[in-house]
């Protein structure tokens, strides 16, 4: 089990950057067919935004597999797709990357300091790797 996330005085997590997700991980960010540019047929930058709560919501990947899970296993359904981040990009880039244990979800993850710029949003764009197109995506 990891070492438990740092949490606020009300009990939230805060963003932060868990020392035991190292830069050689990564971490798996869903997409929907709503992320999908309808003309176009391409993925935008809108995917990579953060919650209301704060952090963009990721799965850890070699957390799951290290569990014996598929890296897929959370995939909503057969509509959404998903791409994988390298975490030591993210950290390159001014990212926090954490563990956010969600409703007991041991392998969640959150990527804080994304904000409303586009331009942070697009950054994160360009170091996707598609693992799995979402429903209107071109392949």
């Amino acid at each position: 089990m990891p070492i438990e996330p740092p949490r606020s005085d009300d009990g939230r997590i805060v963003a932060h950057d868990h020392f035991e997700i190292r830069d050689e991980h990564h971490v798996i960010r869903w997409t929907t067919p709503g992320d999908i540019h309808p003309a176009e047929g391409r993925l935008v930058s809108g995917a990579f935004s953060e919650s209301r709560d704060g952090g963009m919501s990721v799965e850890i990947e070699e957390w799951l597999l290290d569990a014996g899970f598929d890296r897929m296993q959370n995939l909503p359904d057969s509509r959404y797709g998903a791409v994988r981040l390298n975490v030591g990009i993210l950290r390159g880039l001014g990212f926090q990357v954490g563990w956010d244990p969600d409703q007991g979800h041991e392998h969640h993850g959150a990527v804080w300091g994304i904000g409303n710029g586009s331009t942070r949003r697009r950054k994160i764009l360009k170091i996707a790797e598609r693992l799995r197109p979402a429903k209107g995506e071109k392949e």
